[in-house]
């Protein structure tokens, strides 16, 4: 469940794949400045996320009658610019609820969207994990209708994603970056964020 108080100050878990976009794009320019403002932007929806959004509890309550397992759920913590409002922490292990009509694309082929990727290494990074998975369950078209159905476990699916510590270093030094520049109220550019990065990797070399 996202927490929406004080989203514009903050780059949430929702926001992660605009870090690595094209700093020049008229995405990231429009949604930059809204950042630089602090003006409260309306999130994007559409139906899945909805009933996602309904489901997410029956979901998790699924998943926890079938592995016998207990988690956190909806937990939030802040980093400097970056904050994350996440649906299910096991362990060392984040875990993102999605009801999509993909999910069981998503299984067979062991791939996912890279926003929803980039948001999980920006969970790890936040909260300091290095396991991550989707949970995932395959709606339908009644589903979409009548989201307050009994849920079935052969439609849920888990799907890990490996998280590196190299792509939470990467996501690291992207926010660092972007949390410079809104101290400085400016747009980033790209050679300032290459100066930033090489200035990190020298660093590194030397210890």
């Amino acid at each position: 469940m996202t927490v929406k108080k004080d989203r514009e100050l903050y780059i949430g878990g929702s926001e992660a794949n605009y870090i690595y976009m094209n700093y020049e794009t008229k995405t990231f320019q429009t949604w930059w400045a809204y950042k630089l403002a602090g003006i409260p932007r309306e999130s994007p929806t559409n139906r899945n996320m909805e009933v996602g959004t309904i489901l997410e509890n029956e979901i998790l309550d699924l998943y926890e009658k079938v592995n016998n397992v207990k988690g956190e759920r909806g937990l939030s913590k802040v980093k400097g610019i970056a904050r994350a409002n996440t649906d299910y922490i096991l362990k060392n292990k984040v875990i993102d609820v999605k009801a999509s009509n993909s999910a069981f694309e998503w299984f067979l082929t062991g791939t996912i969207p890279i926003h929803y990727r980039r948001q999980l290494i920006h969970y790890c990074y936040v909260f300091g994990l290095n396991k991550a998975s989707i949970l995932a369950y395959q709606v339908d078209d009644s589903l979409l209708v009548n989201p307050f159905q009994k849920l079935d476990e052969k439609r849920m699916v888990e799907i890990d994603v490996e998280i590196t510590d190299k792509l939470i270093k990467e996501h690291e030094i992207r926010l660092q970056y972007l949390e410079k520049c809104r101290e400085k109220y400016k747009f980033p550019v790209k050679e300032g964020f290459n100066v930033l990065r090489e200035a990190r990797e020298d660093s590194r070399n030397e210890c």
